[in-house]
């Protein structure tokens, strides 16, 4: 258990020094919503408030990349980083259902995601 939060924990901090980039802060900016423990429990929120201020600043084709990236993963935003680390397969009995995602495991879905969100922030220079 505590390594599954380390490693939750990881993936925020990283999310974390992306925001911090894209909206020149330090942790705890945006009212402190650019920190690793809001990202954890909340990413859907963090990554698109992230997104929705990069959509302001970029071109129609950076626009695109976002809208296709929101698209992408907005299934998996919908769970926190904790939860979607705890698929150990590609699929997971929650309650009485089944949920499948399109990924070998969950590590291997937030790796994909934060790297994709990462490439998404680097699209304006802060």
């Amino acid at each position: 258990m505590v390594e599954a939060v380390m490693r939750a924990q990881g993936y925020a901090v990283s999310m974390e020094h992306d925001m911090s980039r894209v909206f020149g802060c330090d942790r705890g900016g945006m009212s402190g919503k650019v920190d690793s423990d809001f990202i954890r429990r909340n990413s859907l929120a963090a990554v698109l408030m992230t997104c929705g201020y990069i959509y302001g600043l970029v071109d129609d084709l950076g626009k695109r990349m976002i809208e296709n990236f929101i698209e992408e993963t907005s299934f998996y935003w919908e769970m926190n980083l904790d939860e979607l680390l705890s698929f150990e397969t590609s699929s997971k009995t929650v309650g009485i259902a089944t949920v499948e995602i399109e990924y070998n495991n969950g590590e291997e879905a937030v790796i994909d995601i934060t790297d994709k969100f990462s490439e998404i922030c680097d699209l304006i220079n802060n």
